[in-house]
C-alpha cells in the first residue's frame, strides 16, 4: 500500500483499499495533487463509493472535508508576493496572491471541485501609487500607474470609480485594458494592493482648483497635488514662472508708464486674490474698442503676473458654453478669468446682461450626477477680464449689471509694440504673482486700507457703492504691487480711474428709462398731434403745460421692446413724480386725446428728480 500511495493510484487500485488504508492521509494528499478537475472529481466519487462499501463513508467524508478546508486555507495564504514590474513607480509593494509581472496581473483561485483557475485582472502592468485627500471636500482619489505603449502613464480617479464594475470600465477610455469580464477582478486587485500597502503607498493633500486654502494659496503650496479634471491640468500647470523676473519688471514698468488701460488691467489681475479676503463681489473689467489697439496683448500683460499668458493658456477664448465657463471659473477660483473677444459668444446669450449676472454671482446652478445625486455646486471669486469690439452693457442694461462692470474704451493703442511684447511675455512670466501673495499685508491691514480708499472714491466721485467697492479693490492692489514689486512711484489715483466709474444716474435704470421715454416722445412728436400723425394717435403732447398723455399700451409695448420692464419702471416714475397719478392715486388716466378715448399715462417733463439708488454696506 505504501508503494501505491507513493506512486499514485488509478481507479482500478481503489478496490484494493482497506478500511484503514482508505482513511490514510496519503490518500487525501494524493487527491489534492491532481490538477485535472475531471480526474479529481471522478477519483473522489469512486473513493466515496468504496468507503460506503467498507462502511466508513462518514469517516471518509469528514476527513475529506477537513483536508478541503486545509487546502483552501493554504491556497489563500500562499504568497507574500511582491510586484515585479520593470521600473515600477514604487518598488517592493506586496501583492498577496496576485502574480504581477510584465505580462500583466493575474491570480490562481479555487473553482468548482477545488480546481485552481487563472483570473486575469489586466493584461499589462498596473498599480495604485498614491492616495489623494481633497482639502475642500475630504474625499479621496487614487493615482493609478499603468505601463502601455512602451511607457508608464499616470491617471487620477475617484475611489468610487475603481470600486464599481460599471464605472471602472470608463478607464478603458484612458488606455487601461478593462472590460465587463475583467472589471470585478481589477477592482479586487486595486483594493488588495491598497490594503496590503497602507504604509508604503503615499498619501497627499490634493486640490482640484487654484486659489486660497485657508491662509495658503495654490499652487504655491509645495506639498499639495492637483487631483482635478484632466481638461484643466494644462491650465493648472500654466501657473509657473519662466525667464528673467528683472527683465519682466523692467518691461512692464515701461508699459505702466505708457498706458493707463494696461496698468488698470494689471491692477485688476493683482486684485483678484483680495476679493475673498475683503468679502467683495465678483465683477467684470471690460476692455473694448476696434481691432489693432492691442487689447489681447493687454490681457497677456495682466495674466503674465500669474503664469503663461499665451492664448489657450491663461488667456482663453470665450467660445464656450455656460457650463464650460462656470467650470473654468470654479477652477481658477481666486485667479482672474481672462477671456478674449467677447463678441464670439454673443449669439449664445440673449444679451451680455445675462452673462454678466451669471458670472458675477460666483456660483453655478445645481446639476445632477450621471449615477444619481447632485454634483457639488461650483463657486468662484473671480475678477473677469474681458476684451471685445463693443461695450458689454447697453443703455437698457439693468442697474445690477451696470454696477458689476467697469468698462474701459480703447481709442488709442494700449501697447506700443504689441508683437514684441507678446513674444517677450511668452518667454518671461509668472514671478510677480507668488511674490505678491507672499508679501501681502495682514487681513486687518488690507481691510483698513480698503475702507480708506472706498471712502475716498465715494467722497470724490459720483458713483454707486458697488462700483466704488470694485474700484477700491483695484486701487488697493495697484498700491501694494507698486510699493512691493515695481517700486516706480506710479500707482493709480482717484483722478486716473474717475472716468471709468458709472455715475448714480448711469446705473439707475429708472433714470435711464425716463430719459429714453422723453427722447422717444420727441422722436415721435407727430404721433401726439392731431395732424401729420400717419393715421395713428399715441396720445397728446401739451407743450405749454410740460406734460404728455401717452396711451398706456403703446408706452408699455415700446418700453418692453427697448429692454425696460414696464411694471417695474412705471412705479419708479410715480415715486419720483415723473408721472402724475389720477384722483384715486392710480397710474392710469381714463380720458381723451383728440377724441380718442383710452387709458393714458401722464408723463411730466419738469420734475425735481430724486434718484433713489440702492445702497450697499461695506463688506465688513
Amino acid at each position: 500500500m505504501e508503494n501505491l500511495l507513493e506512486e499514485g493510484f488509478g481507479l482500478d487500485d481503489i478496490k484494493d483499499l482497506t478500511k484503514e488504508s482508505i482513511l490514510d492521509k496519503g490518500i487525501f494528499e494524493n487527491i489534492f495533487m491532481i490538477e485535472d478537475q475531471l480526474v479529481r472529481s471522478t477519483r473522489i466519487v469512486k473513493l466515496q463509493e468504496h468507503a460506503k462499501e467498507l462502511n466508513v463513508a462518514k469517516s471518509f467524508n469528514s476527513l475529506l472535508k477537513a483536508y478541503q478546508t486545509n487546502y483552501v486555507q493554504k491556497f489563500k495564504q500562499q504568497g507574500s508576493k511582491i510586484i515585479k514590474f520593470t521600473n515600477s513607480p514604487i518598488e517592493g509593494l506586496k501583492c498577496g496572491k496576485w502574480e504581477c509581472s510584465d505580462l500583466g496581473v493575474s491570480k490562481s483561485t479555487m473553482g468548482a471541485n477545488m480546481m485552481p483557475q487563472l483570473l486575469t485582472a489586466c493584461p499589462h502592468p498596473i498599480m495604485p501609487i498614491a492616495r489623494l485627500v481633497n482639502l475642500d471636500t475630504d474625499t479621496e482619489k487614487i493615482q493609478i500607474a499603468f505601463f502601455k505603449d512602451g511607457r508608464w502613464q499616470k491617471i487620477i480617479v475617484d475611489r468610487s470609480v475603481v470600486a464599481n464594475k460599471g464605472s471602472i470600465i470608463m478607464l478603458s477610455d484612458r488606455g487601461i485594458e478593462v472590460n465587463s469580464e475583467s472589471s470585478k477582478d481589477l477592482i479586487n486587485y486595486i483594493s488588495d494592493i491598497v490594503s496590503l500597502n497602507m504604509e508604503k503607498i503615499p498619501v497627499f493633500k490634493s486640490i482640484d482648483r487654484l486659489g486660497w486654502i485657508d491662509k495658503d494659496f495654490v499652487p504655491y503650496l509645495d506639498d499639495v497635488k492637483y487631483d482635478g479634471d484632466s481638461a484643466y491640468k494644462d491650465l493648472y500647470e500654466s501657473i509657473k514662472n519662466k525667464g528673467d523676473y528683472e527683465k519682466w519688471k523692467s518691461h512692464v514698468i515701461e508699459i505702466r508708464k505708457e498706458s493707463k488701460a494696461a496698468k488698470l488691467l494689471m491692477a485688476a489681475s493683482f486684485a483678484n486674490p483680495l476679493i475673498k479676503l475683503l468679502g467683495v463681489n465678483c465683477f467684470v473689467v471690460h476692455l473694448w474698442g476696434g481691432t489693432g489697439t492691442g487689447k489681447t496683448v493687454g490681457l497677456m500683460v495682466a495674466m503674465s503676473v500669474w503664469g503663461n499668458p499665451d492664448i489657450g493658456k491663461l488667456v482663453r477664448t470665450l467660445n464656450s458654453t455656460q457650463v464650460a465657463l462656470a467650470r473654468c471659473a470654479s477652477f481658477l477660483h481666486d485667479i482672474p478669468f481672462a477671456g478674449d473677444e467677447l463678441q464670439t459668444i454673443k449669439s449664445r446669450w440673449d444679451s451680455f446682461d445675462n452673462l454678466v449676472m451669471f458670472l458675477t454671482e460666483g456660483i453655478d446652478r445645481g446639476r445632477g450626477k450621471a449615477y444619481g445625486g447632485l454634483e457639488q455646486q461650483s463657486t468662484w471669486n473671480c475678477i473677469f477680464l474681458f476684451t471685445g469690439e463693443e461695450p458689454i452693457t447697453k443703455s437698457n442694461s439693468g442697474g445690477g449689471v451696470k454696477n458689476r462692470v467697469i468698462e474701459i474704451e480703447c481709442q488709442d493703442k494700449i501697447i506700443a509694440d504689441g508683437n514684441y511684447t507678446s513674444n517677450f511675455l511668452r518667454e518671461n512670466y509668472g514671478f510677480a504673482g507668488r511674490e505678491f501673495i507672499e508679501k501681502l499685508p495682514s487681513k486687518e491691514k488690507l481691510q483698513d486700507q480698503y475702507r480708506s480708499i472706498f471712502k475716498e472714491i465715494i467722497t470724490k466721485c459720483d458713483t454707486t457703492d458697488k462700483q466704488a467697492m470694485a474700484m477700491a479693490v483695484i486701487l488697493l492692489a495697484d498700491k501694494i504691487s507698486t510699493e512691493l514689486i515695481f517700486k516706480d512711484n506710479n500707482a493709480l489715483n482717484i483722478l486716473d480711474i474717475k472716468e471709468y466709474l458709472n455715475s448714480n444716474k448711469e446705473v439707475d435704470i429708472a433714470t435711464r428709462a425716463y430719459d429714453w421715454t422723453i427722447n422717444w416722445i420727441e422722436q415721435n412728436k407727430n404721433r401726439f398731434t392731431n395732424s401729420n400723425n400717419q393715421g395713428e394717435i399715441w396720445g397728446k403732447y401739451i407743450e405749454e403745460e410740460d406734460y404728455c398723455l401717452i396711451n398706456k399700451n403703446v408706452l408699455e409695448d415700446n418700453l418692453n421692446k427697448s429692454g425696460f420692464d414696464y411694471k417695474a419702471i412705471i412705479k419708479k416714475f410715480a415715486d419720483r413724480g415723473q408721472i402724475q397719478r389720477n384722483s384715486q392715486g392710480k397710474f392710469i388716466h381714463q380720458t381723451h386725446a383728440f377724441n380718442a378715448k383710452g387709458n393714458y399715462i401722464k408723463i411730466l417733463f419738469k420734475v425735481n428728480e430724486i434718484i433713489e439708488v440702492e445702497d450697499s454696506e461695506l463688506p465688513f
